[in-house]
């Protein structure tokens, strides 16, 4: 294997910024063109984070919900969801503010019991706004931080000794719904990005060995880690295997030179203890909400009744795997409270891209890295499958398409990047990586950017409407008018395209080189 010496670290970084203002441009314009309200469930993650950033991580529960007190612009957020379950129904139809937008209310919430560290990070524009600009402005804080969770996954990779194909799985990974999430208030931002990123770092450190470079990597893999695993109740079990997974591609004598360095003992150390706050929170949060009650009788909680409460653990899983399909396009995309899905040309450019990953992946892959491409698959496939079945007959079925995105995402990078691993050392022409970049980018534009179209022109004038009355008769406008979110949005696009092509003509460069080498040394031996 030829020897490459790792990027610079300013070229390196320089990858993190690059990715990390393309993201935070495209999230930033999700938040813009969203209605307040418009997020899956995002009133009450709302409240949720004005509370915690006052102090009061959970509030006792009441009849709907745990009650809190957020200003009165926060709570009126469960009041403005008329158009939710309405395609046809632009979001001008929410009602205007009753009171004092600044004044402090009681507010209810179903997030209450949430760990609250993603929601003490993005909270705190409350404390500055008094009106509904706190809450874009919540918004644009997740998708900044979201955003360079993300980014970090593009450094890591460029630093790859072959970074193409990985970069192609990477690209892949981040449907319009991952950027969707990422630009509400909604702790599967963290969730989404944070996985990413953390097996990204994982398996950069088990297939990318460079002990100059073990530290930054194991640092990077320790932040996503606690900040992933602290979201929802399921996170922790992303994390570990993110973290676990790619381990299978060592042997036992690789995984014990990999456990003798201190610096893996240590993150794995913190890790631990942040999955553990992670695991130890859902009590926690109960005592915390009875304990504000001040022994006061219990609340009749009124409860939202899911299908099939009662099913037997067989229906449940059966039922997901008739879904797998409907599931796949939600991860795809599905925005709004899951009323608004991506036009069905996104899904084909999805699917196409895909499919060309896994058919790949069982073309090439052998050995360990089969293995674990199979690992991958089957879990993407049945383990959300097990998780509903073990939760239907108390619960219902609850699962939504991108409550399994951190799985989805970890097979598709995982996938491509055994598959770069296979092709390390295979002749390959350079103009045909190149032309394969170039079409997976343009299918990334192209359905990234109708996915968005289709969302703004259902919340500016309705799902059943013409095109051209989103520009000559809009109904609901977001805040500084459509061309904002449109600019950012096409910005976003254009800096993520610049910053994977400097990623790939690294590569391309380097690959130049070892052909040239390659046709050097058979002349000579002629």
């Amino acid at each position: 294997m030829t020897f490459i010496a790792p990027r610079p670290a300013r070229a390196r970084w320089g990858v993190f910024a690059g990715a990390w203002i393309a993201l935070a441009l495209l999230a930033s314009a999700w938040a813009i063109a969203s209605p307040i309200s418009s997020g899956p469930d995002e009133p009450a993650h709302l409240i949720k984070a004005a509370s915690v950033v006052r102090g009061e991580l959970v509030g006792p529960q009441g009849s709907y919900g745990n009650e809190v007190t957020v200003p009165n612009y926060v709570s009126w957020s469960n009041a403005q969801t008329c158009f939710v379950f309405n395609p046809e129904v632009p979001a001008n139809c929410a009602p205007p503010l009753v009171g004092d937008p600044g004044e402090l209310v009681t507010g209810t919430t179903t997030a209450g019991y949430y760990n609250p560290i993603y929601y003490a990070m993005v909270g705190w524009p409350t404390l500055v706004f008094s009106n509904e600009v706190g809450i874009y402005a919540m918004r644009i804080v997740s998708a900044i931080l979201s955003s360079a969770i993300l980014a970090l996954a593009f450094m890591l990779v460029s630093t790859w000794r072959r970074p193409t194909i990985p970069l192609i799985g990477l690209t892949v990974a981040i449907t319009p719904m991952v950027i969707y999430v990422n630009g509400l208030v909604n702790p599967s931002s963290f969730e989404i990005s944070g996985t990413i990123a953390a097996f990204v770092a994982m398996l950069t450190i088990v297939t990318q060995a460079d002990e100059r470079l073990l530290r930054e990597r194991a640092t990077i893999l320790v932040v996503v880690s606690v900040l992933a695993a602290n979201t929802r109740t399921i996170s922790p079990l992303w994390i570990a295997l993110a973290i676990l997974v790619p381990l299978f591609l060592l042997s036992w004598r690789e995984l014990g030179r990999l456990l003798r360095h201190r610096v893996v003992l240590v993150s794995a150390a913190i890790i631990a203890v942040g999955a553990a706050f992670a695991l130890a929170w859902t009590p926690i949060s109960s005592r915390l909400a009875t304990e504000a009650t001040g022994g006061a009788p219990a609340t009749t909680v009124i409860t939202t009744v899911f299908p099939d409460v009662g099913q037997s653990p067989f229906f449940g899983f059966v039922k997901m795997i008739t879904l797998t399909f409907t599931n796949g396009a939600d991860m795809i995309g599905n925005f709004g409270w899951m009323d608004t899905p991506v036009p069905a040309t996104t899904i084909v450019i999805w699917t196409i891209l895909l499919g060309g990953i896994l058919l790949a992946g069982f073309t090439l892959l052998r050995g360990r890295r089969a293995l674990v491409g199979v690992i991958l698959l089957l879990l993407a496939v049945f383990l959300p499958a097990l998780i509903q079945a073990a939760f239907i007959t108390s619960g219902g079925f609850i699962w939504q398409g991108r409550y399994g995105l951190p799985i989805f995402v970890m097979l598709i990078i995982g996938v491509a990047a055994l598959v770069g691993l296979s092709l390390e050392e295979q002749p390959l022409r350079a103009a045909g990586l190149t032309r394969l970049v170039l079409v997976v980018l343009l299918g990334f534009i192209a359905g990234q950017g109708y996915g968005f179209l289709k969302a703004l022109r259902r919340n500016v004038i309705g799902s059943d409407t013409s095109w051209k009355q989103l520009i000559t008769d809009p109904a609901w406008i977001p805040p500084g008018g459509i061309a904002v979110p449109l600019a950012l949005f096409a910005a976003g696009l254009a800096v993520l395209a610049v910053v994977a092509l400097r990623i790939h003509s690294a590569d391309r460069r380097a690959l130049v080189v070892r052909q040239e080498e390659h046709r050097g040394s058979a002349a000579r031996t002629v």
